[in-house]
């Protein structure tokens, strides 16, 4: 039985891990900046901790005091870049919170007999505009500040650990998608707009994309939570899908393929256009798979998004 602090628990893919760690045996610290009512199950006994990760304080006293194991940091901003408040809040929310619970690890001396095992969410997005399917021998290419502040946060890891502090658990995963999620992602921005019986503005669609349900990448995390590998791992199904194909299936589930906006958008002119990401190292390490198929993932996130 292990102890372990989880960031961003009351987020979309945190409040999912929770309920898939329910009966792991672990002690789980959860740790947001507030949860609402349902982010931490009933049938799960679970610490929650409302704390800033921009407050060095704040973090060596609870690193101090609940003295974890395992760090999993799924806390960060997925926000684009472009203005200089945004880069601050890029900045602040991805690398900062990963340099502020590192260091509390060093100061707190909780890595003094053992390595704390520390995962941390980046994302496939590091390896910019390469052929796909991509794989962990690949360079990163950040084209984006988002995926930028991602790659650094890595680099931070990688820096406590060769100091003996952390074992890097880098966890890599393609566009994740599930009932709940919010934000201005295709998937949930296409699926409010279905339910309010809003035309939806898009490009051709034939970017291509690999869609993994939170479910299975919550099973992806807690499958590298216990054990001793490290590493960079990617999740993902491997298979890119066009933009097209997922918008039609997301309309015909609302029986609205009238309100799919195809060609009202230009692209984008660094539009990224194969996006798949291969897990075969993770497969062969762990066996995990992707179990969610894609028109059984989209049809759940459709029918659990209705608007009240």
């Amino acid at each position: 039985m292990s102890r372990v602090l989880l960031t961003g628990a009351a987020g979309f893919v945190g409040r999912n891990l929770l309920a898939e760690a329910v009966g792991s045996g672990h002690l789980w610290t959860a740790l947001d900046l507030g949860f609402p009512e349902g982010a931490v199950p009933d049938s799960m006994e679970t610490e929650t901790v409302t704390s800033d990760l921009s407050d060095p304080d704040q973090i060596h006293a609870i690193l101090e005091r609940v003295r974890p194991e395992i760090v999993i940091h799924l806390a960060g901003w997925t926000g684009k870049g472009g203005s200089a408040g945004n880069r601050a809040a890029l900045l602040s929310a991805n690398l900062a919170s990963t340099w502020n619970l590192l260091d509390a690890i060093a100061s707190s001396g909780i890595a003094k007999d053992a390595p704390v095992r520390f995962l941390l969410a980046s994302s496939a997005l590091v390896y910019g505009n390469q052929s796909a399917p991509f794989d962990e021998a690949m360079e990163t290419r950040p084209a984006d500040e988002y995926a930028f502040t991602k790659h650094l946060a890595e680099e931070t890891v990688r820096a406590f650990a060769r100091r003996g502090l952390v074992v890097p658990v880098v966890l890599r995963p393609a566009v994740i998608y599930g009932p709940g999620q919010k934000g201005s992602m295709f998937v949930p921005s296409l699926v409010e707009a279905l339910h309010r019986g809003c035309r939806f503005p898009m490009t051709q669609g034939a970017q291509r994309r690999d869609l993994v349900h939170v479910r299975d990448v919550a099973r992806a995390i807690l499958s590298l939570a216990g054990g001793d590998a490290a590493g960079v791992f990617n999740v993902g199904t491997g298979r890119g899908v066009p933009m097209v194909e997922i918008g039609r299936i997301l309309a015909s589930c609302a029986g609205r393929s009238d309100l799919l906006g195809v060609g009202d958008l230009p692209y984008r002119g660094n539009e990224v256009w194969d996006y798949a990401v291969a897990s075969a190292k993770l497969s062969a390490l762990t066996g995990w798979s992707a179990e969610v198929a894609l028109e059984d993932g989209l049809r759940e996130t459709f029918e659990k998004g209705r608007i009240s």
